[in-house]
């Protein structure tokens, strides 16, 4: 696919992160590289149907199944003001810019994490929870749940597929600041633009052999998630063990 800057999205003109400009990629060395215009296309391609029965897949759309007071964690999806979600197919909706996560796409770090797990583990996504394990009075584990599945997402072939664009990002692409020594990490930064002044919502989604991360900071002047959020999520990941 081409990767021009200024490609049209809807009717209006689409720029790549600094301006940058590509001829024709494949989509590997596009996720590698994050270039926006390809990824808008892929979604008006892939098409608000098949775009809104994935996201639901996915979990957006739904209130976290956790036990948490009322009105604490809202669902991810795209937001047209005052917490009115619109469906993907909806007219109000520039597909384009949702798939790139602009588009007044909304989402939490949880539902991000929720993402990375489902394509580190095959495509099967699994429900949050919060309790890792239940201990006694005397701090003998009595139980330790394990995650209900919700659903399959994905094939595990198309799950492989698309880790290992994922992992190239880490190793070779705006991720590399999320590289650990000898373990294999897989990732995806963002940049969400808030204004036109420079503030970004810097994103690092990504996901190990045993855990999978996300880390989402709000309003840094001139942030990106290559910069600022992908180094935290390798800290995240060493802190676990890896």
């Amino acid at each position: 696919m081409n990767g021009r800057n200024g490609k049209e999205i809807s009717g209006a003109p689409l720029n790549n992160f600094g301006s940058e400009d590509f001829g024709d990629v494949d989509l590997t060395f596009a996720l590698t590289n994050s270039i926006n215009t390809v990824w808008a296309e892929v979604a008006e391609k892939v098409g608000k149907k098949t775009m809104a029965d994935y996201m639901e897949k996915f979990g957006f759309y739904a209130d976290p199944p956790m036990d948490y007071p009322d009105n604490q964690m809202v669902p991810s999806g795209v937001n047209k003001g005052r917490g009115r979600l619109v469906k993907a197919t909806s007219s109000r909706v520039d597909i384009g810019r949702v798939g790139i996560g602009q588009g007044d796409l909304e989402v939490t770090p949880l539902q991000m994490a929720s993402v990375a797990q489902t394509i580190g583990n095959g495509g099967v996504r699994m429900e949050p929870r919060l309790v890792a394990k239940v201990l006694d009075t005397d701090g003998r584990t009595v139980d330790e749940p394990l995650p209900d599945r919700a659903e399959r997402v994905m094939s595990e072939e198309s799950a492989q597929k698309v880790g290992d664009m994922m992992r190239n990002v880490v190793k070779e692409g705006t991720g590399t600041a999320a590289a650990l020594e000898g373990v294999d990490v897989a990732g995806k930064t963002g940049t969400a633009e808030v204004n036109l002044q420079g503030l970004n919502d810097p994103w690092f989604i990504g996901f190990s052999d045993r855990f999978a991360v996300a880390v989402a900071f709000e309003r840094v002047q001139g942030g990106t998630g290559g910069t600022v959020a992908a180094p935290v999520a390798k800290a995240v990941l060493e802190s676990l063990g890896e």
